[in-house]
């Protein structure tokens, strides 16, 4: 099947999607006035089954036909970037519209995702267009060069320009429709369910109460649930042919990237976006959330912003460049709009070679206008309210806190077993229980493997003395940190590290290995912790 004929099918069958949905309100009429019809007169048994198809029509007309789908401005996700504030970025998209010869946004707003997307208010199930936002994510700005952004660009207007799929736009909008249509249904039935189940959870409590057993019914999604499901059932074949489109669409859209800003660089973009992607992935687990536990968070601006100091590591870009030449193979979803990018950067780096290179090789992120004023207010528009009640602390400090935090609730146990035998949860403590006699009654109190719990005799004390070292490390390396002798050093290309004293390294494994033998002798760990001063400048530990 051509593409043309595959949009197409794909308009027929959205317009069969709300087509459907009217079946369904002209059965329900056409049921109840049938039964007015036989009965000939007015029953109450016709006022409940008009009661029943009015609960089973209301959702259908509710969620398909008058949900508002247009957002507002102030509904939009991301910072707005004016000709005035961004002249770099709106010249190069400028640009790019008319070398593609299609409209230009009228917005640009940037946003922190790893995504460059159109967004159009289209009317009339997309034939009619309509203003349209360029979405740009600033990841793209700090990891792509300007000749990638500009093949990234390209694309997305791409879109537009490719009048063999002119169908294509009805089609990604009728998508959005057939999702929304079906993800309201699911919301209220979800809502229904949730409700259901508070009744249901009281009665069952009053049946207890009368030493009754409970009924054992279990809450539904009602009518919408079941509607959502036959929703479903035709909604599987519009995507199976509207999807279709939109994977013969992306592979245009690629060919109309490579036209304006070179097959090289085209190429290069896309094996970089699956590689920005899981690199603020990273970022974002790793080191800018590392210290919301705690109650901390990266400097303004630096939540988003501080994924450049990751891309900027000699380590991590070489990783991440490896990672870009070894993509991953993907077998093509029927469903997904998208072609995998491996067969996508393949079709590209099939073409001839156009003479152009990689294009402009300085970085995006120069094109960006005041970057730490727009990250700034890309937190306070993206990030949960929860956010506005943490401290925020520069990267060091924010690295040594969040990882004595982390440090002390790894400790709980610990602590806990060292109170309940009586002695201050402190390593002093912990020394003081073992020069007792009493270490193997504090390691019988925390956790243990299967293993360790079932053993007896011999075989539990040799189980329980890696336990009884692993806790004095960590309860002494807790103590020089929370006392400033040690402390966690931020590093850009690997885990943070723990700074300890000079010499402290040398000794430390030697005075665990006395202080953990049948007869301990805890002197070399006390002398240690005694005797250290400041963290050494580069000695982690091990």
């Amino acid at each position: 099947m051509s593409t043309s004929v595959r949009a197409m099918t794909a308009v027929a069958l959205l317009a069969g999607f709300y087509l459907f949905a009217l079946g369904i309100l002209a059965a329900l009429l056409a049921v109840d006035v049938s039964l007015y019809q036989a009965s000939g007169q007015l029953r109450p048994a016709l006022f409940k089954v008009w009661a029943l198809s009015a609960v089973v029509g209301y959702p259908v007309v509710r969620v398909v036909f008058l949900t508002r789908r247009r957002k507002d401005d102030d509904e939009l996700p991301g910072v707005p970037a004016t000709r005035e504030q961004q002249p770099a970025i709106w010249a190069l998209v400028d640009r790019i519209a008319e070398q593609t010869g299609v409209r230009g946004p009228a917005e640009i707003r940037l946003v922190h995702q790893v995504n460059a997307s159109v967004m159009e208010e289209t009317r009339l199930l997309g034939l009619l267009p309509g203003k349209r936002h360029l979405l740009i994510g600033v990841p793209l700005l700090m990891g792509l060069t300007e000749g990638e952004l500009e093949a990234v660009l390209a694309h997305e207007f791409g879109h537009y320009s490719n009048r063999d799929v002119r169908l294509a736009g009805v089609t990604v909008a009728g998508r959005a429709a057939v999702l929304h249509t079906i993800g309201g249904l699911h919301e209220r039935a979800d809502a229904h369910q949730a409700k259901e189940t508070v009744k249901l959870r009281a009665k069952a409590e009053k049946r207890l109460a009368k030493g009754r057993k409970p009924s054992g019914e279990e809450a539904s999604g009602g009518v919408d649930r079941a509607l959502a499901k036959v929703f479903t059932l035709y909604a599987k074949l519009f995507f199976r042919i509207s999807e279709a489109v939109g994977r013969r669409q992306e592979y245009a859209a690629d060919l109309t990237a490579a036209r304006i800003a070179g097959r090289d660089a085209t190429a290069a973009a896309l094996r970089k976006l699956p590689v920005l992607d899981s690199a603020q992935d990273f970022y974002l687990g790793s080191y800018a959330t590392i210290g919301w536990g705690a109650g901390l968070l990266p400097p303004a601006g630096q939540v988003y912003g501080g994924l450049a100091h990751l891309l900027a590591d000699p380590k991590r870009r070489q990783e991440l460049a490896e990672y870009a030449l070894e993509l991953p193979e993907h077998r093509p979803d029927p469903y997904d709009s998208h072609p995998p990018i491996d067969r996508r950067v393949a079709a590209i780096e099939a073409l001839p070679d156009d003479g152009r290179g990689v294009g402009a090789a300085a970085a995006a992120f120069g094109l960006l206008h005041e970057a730490e004023r727009v990250l700034a207010e890309l937190e306070v528009v993206s990030l949960v309210p929860e956010a506005a009640g943490k401290k925020r602390v520069e990267w060091p400090e924010l690295v040594h806190e969040a990882m004595l935090a982390d440090a002390r609730a790894k400790a709980g146990p610990l602590c806990h077993a060292l109170t309940a035998l009586g002695l201050p949860p402190t390593a002093h403590g912990l020394l003081d229980i073992v020069d007792d006699g009493r270490a193997w009654e504090f390691t019988d109190r925390l956790p243990k493997s299967e293993q360790a719990a079932a053993a007896t005799g011999r075989a539990a004390r040799e189980l329980a003395r890696p336990m009884l070292r692993g806790a004095l490390a960590h309860t002494v390396l807790l103590a020089l940190a929370e006392t400033g002798r040690a402390g966690w050093k931020l590093s850009w290309s690997g885990p943070a590290e723990l700074r300890l004293p000079d010499g402290f390294a040398e000794s430390f494994d030697a005075a665990l290995d006395a202080a953990s033998t049948d007869q301990p002798d805890t002197a070399p760990l006390r002398a240690l912790l005694a005797g250290s001063d400041r963290p050494a400048a580069d000695a982690p530990a091990h």
